[in-house]
């Protein structure tokens, strides 16, 4: 349940009121205490009013914004300047049966709730980039000190609700949550990766620091745990992946090429017999490439027994995996090994040392090019005209 609960209701209904005593205006509230932390008696009090505090509970008188007086011990309490003396100025300065406050009481046991982030937390992670978090758990709390607690809530912030005061508590658990996850990437380079490894200490730094932040309004967190922390389901699919990897010790393109070959299987299994032809035939051809780029690997970039090593659709291919390589790259897009400087001849594809005339492969003659701007002969190999220093 909530912090507060203020009643509407008339007094005089013996529903509302129990012990109601016109001449030694007694009152104590029936059916309000529940699990309510707080909650407020239905009327305005006047002098010589009597309130009961029981045991599990504090009483505070309360006016002009600020809690006046706590009555901490159980017992029946007649509001007059004996108990309040701060009352003779109250009624020294007006003349009559006047209203002199209102009155509050506040249960002394502990109370648990959970919490959770209604927005995701942005993280900013080294491997994955900005990160949007989900955090939840639980705690405990209550009343370290009532009259801070109703000067606080019901007089300087207004709040006499029950999700006010509960939203503001769970707000302060995320603000300071935020603060901790930074504050651990900066001293210690915490990933995302690295975050079931660090629950107990971010639990144990946010109540530290919770602690702090409302013990100022009467409030003291007595536990919080149970802490978990989620990531987006394609954030958490990229860890999958790349722990699969790590197994089977296999790159990008490895891995996805056997999952292709995976689902091809699960298809063929749900398409019946003629699918089932086809698509074994597309995976034996999968499976045949795969096994071509292996065995490039194995033997340095040559090709397998009994085929003819072609070109590359564009740019040159890599003498170690026959992957596709970018004009101008240094390394292999595929398999990430280092590309040999010099030209590479236009008619097999092989690497061409500087200076060489001929293709060692295949052995066309390579011949000079001429600028595409002002013509002059370009050196095989060369990237910029020496004349005019357009790009080649």
């Amino acid at each position: 349940m909530g912090l507060f609960s203020k009643v509407n209701q008339k007094i005089g209904s013996g529903s509302d009121i129990e012990g109601a005593d016109a001449r030694a205006g007694f009152y104590w509230v029936k059916d309000y205490k529940g699990d309510n932390l707080i909650w407020r008696l239905p009327r305005n009090i006047i002098l010589n009013d009597n309130v009961l505090v029981r045991e599990d509970e504090y009483g505070i008188f309360f006016r002009d914004g600020k809690a006046l007086k706590v009555f901490d011990r159980p017992d029946r309490y007649a509001l007059t300047t004996q108990n309040i003396p701060v009352l003779k100025d109250i009624i020294g300065a007006t003349m009559g049966n006047v209203q002199i406050g209102e009155f509050y009481w506040a249960q002394k046991r502990e109370f648990r709730d959970k919490f959770g982030t209604s927005q995701p937390l942005a993280f900013r992670d080294s491997d994955f980039g900005v990160v949007q978090l989900r955090m939840f758990g639980q705690f405990a709390y209550k009343v370290a000190d009532p009259m801070l607690l109703i000067t606080q809530f019901v007089g300087t912030k207004g709040l006499t609700k029950s999700e006010e005061v509960v939203d503001w508590l769970k707000g302060q658990i995320v603000m300071v949550l935020n603060d901790i996850l930074g504050e651990l990437k900066a001293k210690k380079q915490m990933g995302v990766l690295d975050m079931p490894a660090y629950l107990q200490e971010i639990e144990q730094m946010c109540l530290a620091k919770l602690t702090a932040e409302t013990e100022s309004y009467g409030l003291k967190i007595m536990k919080f745990a149970g802490l978990t922390i989620s990531m987006p389901d394609e954030v958490q699919e990229a860890i999958n992946k790349r722990g699969a990897m790590s197994a089977l010790g296999v790159n990008y393109m490895q891995y996805q090429s056997g999952k292709a070959i995976e689902n091809i299987g699960v298809g063929a299994a749900q398409g019946g017999e003629g699918a089932g032809f086809a698509m074994m035939g597309a995976g034996m051809g999968a499976g045949m490439g795969m096994g071509n780029m292996m065995m490039q690997g194995m033997n340095g970039g040559a090709a397998p027994f009994g085929q003819a090593q072609t070109a590359a659709p564009a740019g040159k291919v890599c003498p170690k995996c026959g992957a596709a390589v970018p004009d101008g790259a240094k390394f292999c897009p595929g398999c990430g090994e280092k590309q040999a400087s010099g030209s590479f001849c236009p008619e097999c594809g092989a690497a061409v040392p500087s200076g060489a005339k001929f293709c060692p492969e295949c052995g066309k003659k390579m011949g000079a090019s001429a600028c595409p701007k002002c013509g002059a002969e370009l050196s095989a190999g060369a990237k910029f005209c020496p004349e005019c220093g357009e790009r080649v």
